[in-house]
């Protein structure tokens, strides 16, 4: 069997076009969406990085051209982490729209992307130690049928993370001895209708 590899050292055919301009980056990098249609349309890239740069910059001149009125005395209570009431301006128009009671201020909505971000990487590292994990305790076990199982499965989470692709299943298909999907017997003409 196999050992297991470093995924830290792995290099990638990915070269994000943004303001980095980094070569050789793996598919972890960029956002599913933006992978499919690199591979369709042969799209450029930009990484996470460069997107998340992109987005700062934009809030930041949207909150700059934002024209606060002044006689607009409307406030509303965050429905996000502060619960704070807030005015007007501190709520983006998408959230505001939502009405009282379920719209988030920008600061809430920044944090909650930054979270769930970090929790989305989180939980990849640890699917990764689980099936490392896994791999160790079939080979302790000795099952041959248990070690390329977790084998499998571990190669097909690195895999992920470098290339962005999930591993499709395949399934047995529709090989010999599996009938016909729902017509009785396999004999010539038996059963037809």
């Amino acid at each position: 069997m196999s050992t297991p590899v470093v995924t830290s050292k792995w290099a990638g055919t990915f070269a994000c076009s943004g303001m980095c301009q980094r070569k050789q980056l793996m598919g972890e990098e960029f956002s599913k969406k933006a992978l499919e249609r690199y591979r369709k349309d042969g799209k450029p890239l930009k990484c996470k990085q460069c997107v998340a740069a992109d987005e700062q910059t934009e809030r930041g001149n949207a909150a700059k051209r934002k024209v606060v009125d002044d006689n607009s005395d409307e406030t509303r209570r965050c429905a996000g982490k502060c619960e704070r009431v807030l005015p007007k301006a501190s709520f983006n128009r998408n959230q505001y729209s939502k009405g009282d009671g379920k719209s988030r201020c920008r600061d809430c909505v920044e944090q909650s992307v930054k979270d769930e971000s970090a929790n989305q990487a989180k939980s990849k590292e640890e699917k990764i130690s689980a099936a490392r994990k896994k791999v160790d305790d079939a080979k302790r076990s000795g099952n041959a049928q248990q070690i390329l199982a977790a084998e499998s499965e571990l190669a097909a989470l690195e895999a992920e993370k470098v290339t962005g692709l999930k591993p499709i299943k395949l399934s047995a298909g529709r090989g010999r001895g599996r009938g016909r999907g729902g017509v009785r017997g396999r004999g010539r003409g038996v059963g037809r209708s």
